[in-house]
């Protein structure tokens, strides 16, 4: 009974204080680069977080990109070294007209040069991270 009452004396500061809000930390060598139709580009990153990285996600759908680390059964994964080579499709867009979206509901035409890949990262308490490194076709 001593316990629970205690227990209900918590302010809610207390309680967040010891909750893990951080989202992993992503570090690309490079997040912008340039390569050739049907070249290959290599895709480095550091990831770290306090509490471990659980998960790691590197999608891009237009190259049909999706490679997954999974990390659940690792134990010591503070920080990972992320690394993937990646062929860019012979055909991939140089440019390509897109709608930007604001949030009055307004929009506007843009013209995109640059492909979006997106490095996920999930910790060991599920909190995520998102980065993106862009690649420009010449």
């Amino acid at each position: 009974m001593v316990i629970l009452l205690v227990t209900a004396c918590e302010s809610t500061d207390d309680v967040l204080n010891r909750i893990d809000h951080t989202v992993p930390s992503v570090q690309f060598a490079a997040d912008t680069l340039e390569v050739d139709p049907g070249g290959t580009v290599l895709i480095q990153a550091v990831v770290e977080d306090e509490s471990g990285i659980q998960r790691i996600e590197f999608t891009y759908g237009d190259w049909r990109i999706n490679h997954i680390i999974d990390l659940r059964e690792e134990t010591g994964t503070e920080s990972y070294s992320f690394s993937l080579e990646i062929e860019v499709p012979r055909d991939a867009r140089k440019e390509w007209e897109e709608n930007k979206y604001f949030n009055d509901a307004s929009s506007i035409k843009i013209i995109q040069r640059y492909h979006k890949l997106a490095l996920s990262v999930w910790d060991k308490n599920r909190n995520l991270s998102k980065t993106y490194c862009y690649i420009k076709v010449k």
